[in-house]
Formats: C-alpha cells, structure tokens, sequence
C-alpha cells in the first residue's frame, strides 16, 4: 500500500473512532506508547472487482426495480474523488467503516458523469481463513484491451455521437465487445454538461445499472414495477408534483441493455410520456438513445410471450437513427476468437468454429492463485458453486437470518425478490459482493473478502490497538481471529491457544489479554462481518452492519408502512450467472453450458472473455447454441 493510502487509511480510522466513540481518545500509532509496534508486510492481498451472482434456483431472468445503482469504479474518478474530499471533512464526505443503517435517498445525491465497464478479476483466495500474499499479474492474464477515457473516438462511435447532439433519437448496437460502453460514457459525460440532471442514465436490471453508474428504467422513472395501464401510471406521476416535475423537465433518457427491455414495457412507458408531459410527439418530446445488442439475452415476460423492444408499436416512430459498430477491441489481437465469437453470435457454425469451441474445454492453469469468474446458466448452479467453496474453508461458519418487517403470504413473493439472503451464512475467507448503496465509494457490486468477525464494540478496539485493518501483518492477524474468536467465551485457553499467545511480541502482550478479556464480555448475537472490499485501487476494511432493503409494492401508502426486510448487504461471489454477466469483461472467465436453454446465453457468457488463453467452456455443444431468426432478419435489414 502508498504511503498515500496509508496515510488516507489512518485518517479515516480516526475519524470513524471519533465519530463513534465521542470523548474517548483514539490512540496515536506514532507516540511513545506505541513507538515499539512494529509491523511487517501486509498479508492482505490486492483485490479486484467482479460483478455477478446468481440467488435462485430458476434461471436468473431476475429485475431489479428496488435499487439505485452508482457506480465508483472508474479510474478517472479518483483525482475527482481525491479532490472531493480534500474540499469536505472525511466525517461528511466518507460513509465511516462501519457500514452502518443508511437512508437510500441520501447514497444518489452525489453522482459522477463518468462511466466504466468493470473489468472483473477474482478476489485473492484464502484457504481456511488464512490469508496468502498473492502476485497480481500472471504469465496467463491476457491484456484488457478498450478504448478509455481521452482516447480518440472510431468514426464510427464518433457517428453515434453527432446524431445524439443532433438532437436524433438513436439506437447503437453492435457485437459485445465493440466499445458500445465507450460511446456511451463520452455520451453522458456531454449530456451532463449540457442537460446536467434532466438526463436519465438507465438499465432493465440493477447490475447493468451499476455497471454504468446509473438507475434502473423503473426506479429512474418512478414507475414502480409498471404492472398497471399507463394511464394509471401517468395519474399516478401527475398526483406527485417531484414526479411530474422530473417527467416534464427530462431531456434525454438512455435506455443500455435495450435488449432485455420487453416491447409491451417500452410501449407502455411511451404512452406514459406523451400523457404525462401532454404532447403527441414520440415518447412525449423525450429525445431517446437506445444501445445494447439483440443478439444478447432477451427480454423475459410472465405469462406471456416476450416481445423485443424492436417490435413494439412505438419503435420506429421512436427511433431514427440506427447505427452499427463493427470495430472490435475487447477482443482485439485475438483474431481466432472474434471470428469465434461473431459465428457464435449469429448461430452459423461451421465444424473448424465448433472444434476450435471445444478445444476450450481444457483447465487453465493460473500461477498467481487468482481463480477465474465461474459463469452457469441457472441461479441453482450458481448456489451449488458457492456452497461448495464455502464448505471448503475450515474456519467457524456464521449464520445470518433476515428479519422482515412484514409476516404473511402475501409478502413471500416479494421478499423473494430482493437481492439479499433471507439466509446468509459466511465464513473467514469467504469472498462477498456488496448489494447495496452505502455510499460514493462503497456501493452495489463492490467485492471483498470477509477476514474475521467481531462485534462494534470489539472493533475499535482493535483499531485504537493495531491500526487500520487492512494493513495488519500476519502475526497481527493472527492476533486479532484469537481474540475476536473468543466472542462471549470464558473458556480456558488449550494448549495451541497458550502457544500461540507466546508468540505475541512482549510490548502487546498486555494490550493483547485486555482484548481477550473484552471479547469475553461481549454478546455472540452482535457478532458481525469485517470485509476486505477493493475501494478504488485500495483495500479498504468495513465492518458490515445489517441494512434495510425495502419491497416495491406499486402503492403510494401504506397504512402499516412499507415492509422491508433486514439483512447484511452481502451475498457470496465467488460465481455469478451468465444473465448477470451480461455488460461485464472478465480477463479470466469458467464457462459451463451444461443447462444453456436459452436464446444469446452462450453467446453473452464466451463474449465476456478477452483471450482464449485464459477462458476455458466447458460442454459446449452446437445444439445448445440458440439465436432468434426473428433478431436475424432484424440485423439484417439494419445493413441493406
């Protein structure tokens, strides 16, 4: 770690106690008391950001409406970021590291105009609990390459740019990996500047939402899950002066992902539009830009059959400008896998295609203990993935069970939606995702590892005792699983205990029983998770607190409240599915297409890969390779 992250690690710790611990002194780590700790090489492996999980037995064609999504990733952001706090008090600008009960409202206030698509390595492994110093380049990691942020537009993305400022309503699309994103960041990045709010930055799900730092199309929109006629919705948003407010004064709304969007949606929310803002122009006078690739995953409908936005009513008079990228850069220099991928998207296999597929099959070998993403088709398989990783960390499992506001069957189904576990157990070691908003920097989507459990109480103690977390050495981490094992135990120590407690340097030996004492005073039902999250090119160590995740039942008011349910804001990710992948690169990605039944789902989980090298398929099998005639003749006609 910088001496930079050092120091801005310090400060934060400091700050979080004070805040905390208001009266108590947090205690100098540069002061006479402590001038004899010493501390060795940090233990604590770099991370990188994955997105993805799966959370059901089905296969995942999930939504997520009850989310506003950011998204912090973005290296360019973080001169701006520096420089934002450097104008605030870390106290105000910083959510503390302790993720604590938030107000979702007050996490979208501040928003960034860049976008990113995550590149997505695999946290560190830790084997039973115990950390490993782990190498963050290897021989086999294929190079990532795009088009970032200054660098000069194709013509091609420069031709989507010019028809959005003048004022066209467009949809781009192209193959996965041709830089839609791109267009897309430099696209909001001049609307901001020219519209600043009255834009909208949107997605079908959370997880495309948050890879573009945006909201999904029903929570931007404020349409709840859009069940009801428009008419309903457009009274509905006239009823509510901010609704009607952000309806009447929208610009421009982007719509990425389009292809999981179902025409009946975009028809409703087009009529909703021109009533709400009272105007028979399409979408209302909204200037639309569309991008996503048809050729991707579907759109999904209950109860009926799903229809692309591209046969909706409203889509050609919505749309006048379609334009097609064609120039790859995800998987640039890799010519054998374009024209794997290109075959594969149309679904026109040749047997040399087919046998080069298959010969895919073979393990990759990483020498650096970073394990690839695992991709499955259904949410089971996902579930099964990581309840085997998690049975094979030996470390004590800690479960963790919601508490919903509301009992009775008619909330099941809606609990059932929300993104959080209604039963979440975790385990030293085990790698998690963030799902919720906490705050600029740590937000849906963010990645870490859980390195111990410890109550809020026991925590800054341990930071007035041993510094910021995520720099402790291995003997300090040691230390600090001992003492915060021993949560509510006054058991006598075992010999192993009595050996290790030999092994404390003499000038904490002291401070090393008083922590052992306190743990024993403290309560195992406040027992909470501290993660090793990945903040912006820094590791960073959160205690993790249980949040509100609240259910969207398509009515103003309730008379008992809203129901919620309580939960940590944490699932495991060590694999995610392929519908969840959708939108993300992966420089190392497993790909099993063993229950592939879908249209675009081999298609969207190969295409996240950036090299052969380091993508391994598994079960690939020509007949399982589905793509919609109906799409075809569609692309097809974009190019006459």
């Amino acid at each position: 770690m910088s001496i930079k992250n050092k120091k801005k690690g310090s400060l934060v710790q400091h700050s979080i106690f004070s805040f905390h611990c208001p009266g108590v002194t947090k205690v100098n780590h540069n002061s006479k008391q402590n001038k004899n700790i010493t501390r060795q090489n940090s233990v604590l492996s770099a991370t990188d950001n994955d997105d993805g999980f799966g959370d059901d037995t089905s296969f995942d064609t999930s939504v997520d409406t009850s989310m506003e999504i950011q998204n912090f990733r973005d290296p360019s952001l973080e001169n701006v970021l520096l420089q934002h706090r450097a104008n605030s008090s870390l106290s105000s600008q910083r959510n503390p590291n302790v993720l604590r009960e938030s107000n979702s409202a007050t996490n979208s206030q501040t928003r960034s105009s860049s976008l990113k698509r995550t590149n997505s390595d695999i946290l560190s492994t830790f084997d039973g609990g115990q950390a490993h110093k782990i190498a963050r380049t290897s021989k086999n990691v294929a190079p990532v390459t795009s088009p970032a942020v200054g660098t000069q537009l194709s013509a091609e993305q420069r031709k989507v740019i010019d028809s959005v400022v003048a004022g066209r309503n467009v949809f781009y699309t192209g193959s996965a990996g041709t830089g839609k994103s791109v267009v897309l960041r430099e696209l909001v990045r001049i609307l901001k500047g020219k519209y600043g709010e009255n834009m909208g930055v949107t997605a079908p799900t959370g997880m495309a939402a948050c890879n573009i730092q945006g909201q999904t199309i029903y929570k931007f929109l404020e349409v709840g899950l859009a069940l009801k006629p428009a008419s309903d919705l457009a009274n509905m948003i006239r009823k509510n002066s901010h609704k009607l407010n952000k309806w009447v004064r929208l610009r421009v709304l982007i719509i990425d992902e389009i292809s999981m969007i179902d025409g009946t949606l975009f028809d409703k929310l087009e009529q909703v539009a021109r009533l709400v803002r009272k105007s028979d122009k399409p979408f209302g006078g909204i200037q639309i830009v569309c991008t996503g690739d048809f050729y991707q995953l579907p759109p999904v409908a209950t109860n009926r059959t799903a229809l692309f936005c591209f046969q909706s009513k409203s889509w050609s008079r919505v749309i006048n400008k379609n334009i097609v990228l064609k120039q790859i850069f995800r998987q640039k220099g890799d010519a054998d896998l374009i024209e794997m991928l290109n075959a594969l998207r149309t679904g026109e296999l040749t047997n040399e295609i087919v046998s080069k597929f298959k010969s895919l099959a073979r393990m990759v070998r990483y020498d650096d203990g970073i394990e690839p993403t695992q991709l499955f088709p259904t949410r089971r398989e996902v579930s099964e993935a990581n309840s085997l990783r998690l049975e094979q960390l030996t470390s004590k499992a800690y479960k963790y069970s919601a508490q919903d506001s509301h009992k009775g069957e008619q909330y099941k189904t809606q609990y059932a939606q929300l993104l959080c576990e209604e039963s979440l157990v975790l385990k030293e070691g085990a790698q998690v995702m963030n799902i919720k908003n906490i705050s600029d920097y740590l937000v849906n989507g963010t990645l870490g590892t859980v390195l111990f459990f410890t109550t809020k109480k026991l925590y800054f103690r341990i930071l007035e005792v041993y510094g910021p977390v995520e720099e402790l050495d291995t003997q300090m981490l040691k230390e600090v699983r001992f003492f915060t094992s021993r949560v509510g135990s006054v058991e006598e120590w075992n010999e192993n205990e009595r050996m290790m407690f030999q092994q404390v340097p003499s000038e904490r030996k002291t401070q090393f029983e008083s922590l052992v004492q306190s743990a024993a005073l403290e309560s195992p039902a406040n027992i909470l998770p501290v993660v090793l999250f990945k903040l912006n090119g820094s590791d960073e160590a959160v205690l993790v607190d249980r949040q509100e995740f609240p259910i969207e039942m398509g009515k103003e008011d309730s008379p008992d409240g809203n129901p919620y349910r309580s939960q940590l804001p944490l699932l495991l990710s060590w694999a995610m599915s392929i519908h969840k992948a959708q939108g993300q690169t992966l420089p190392r990605v497993k790909i099993d297409l063993n229950r592939v039944f879908e249209n675009g789902h081999a298609y969207v989980a190969i295409s996240r890969a950036v090299s052969r090298e380091t993508l391994q398929v598994r079960h690939f099998d020509i007949g399982k390779v589905k793509s919609s005639p109906i799409v075809k003749e569609f692309y097809q006609a974009l190019e006459r």
